[in-house]
């Protein structure tokens, strides 16, 4: 059985703002290489160096972070509804990571990270005249790719649906649900346009807890 929990809220936010702090990192980088370059300032090339080295392990977070919310079944994660369901055994879950859209961009971000990790560690004591230039266009394109991800493609949105409680029963009607049932698991049933928090929905692939707006409208 899965669904919805405060963990995978907790780890979809921090997987999120692992991908911010990526973003800032890699754009300090392409910015620190370009005025070392152009004013011979070896410091702040060395300092891009080390933003191009924290990069990787800055995405790696929110790749394992969105594969636990797969394998885990958070539903509550637009992605993760879409890309897989309770029949679909582990090793197709953590595959699902690049079954769409947003996993595909997170996926292929992290490994341009990792090639960049690769190269920043290499010795430049012969090349050292190309190196804020290779930082400063390697940084460009994963900005690029992360600015994406963060802005158009957030792998780590969540599912939401609004309206009045008669609206929210109408919408699940068709695909097959249960009764509310209130957040506090005491049994009570009062009417839906009383209702404020979680509802549980049955799907029939899936168990999803979903978070529910349906305050009545005035």
């Amino acid at each position: 059985m899965c669904g919805y929990s405060a963990e995978g809220d907790l780890i979809a936010d921090i997987g999120f703002i692992s991908l911010i702090l990526a973003l800032l990192t890699a754009l300090y980088s392409a910015v620190a290489a370009f005025y070392g370059a152009r004013n011979d300032r070896p410091s702040y090339v060395e300092s891009a160096r080390h933003g191009m080295l924290l990069a990787w392990p800055l995405i790696t977070l929110p790749t394992l972070a969105l594969i636990w919310l797969l394998v885990d079944g958070q539903y509550q994660i637009q992605y993760v509804a879409s890309v897989t369901s309770n029949a679909m055994p582990m090793y197709l879950k953590i595959t699902a990571l690049w079954g769409g859209q947003a996993g595909s961009l997170l996926f292929w971000t992290w490994m341009m990270a990792a090639c960049a990790f690769v190269v920043s560690v290499r010795k430049w004591d012969r090349d050292r005249e190309f190196l804020p230039w290779v930082i400063f266009v390697t940084m460009v394109t994963l900005l690029f790719f992360l600015s994406l991800v963060v802005f158009f493609e957030n792998p780590f949105r969540r599912l939401w649906i609004t309206g009045s409680g008669q609206q929210v029963l109408a919408m699940l009607q068709p695909s097959g649900t249960m009764p509310f049932v209130p957040s506090d698991g005491l049994g009570l049933n009062p009417s839906p346009d009383a209702l404020f928090g979680f509802c549980v929905i049955r799907h029939p692939l899936r168990l999803c807890d979903c978070r529910i707006d349906h305050r009545p409208q005035r």
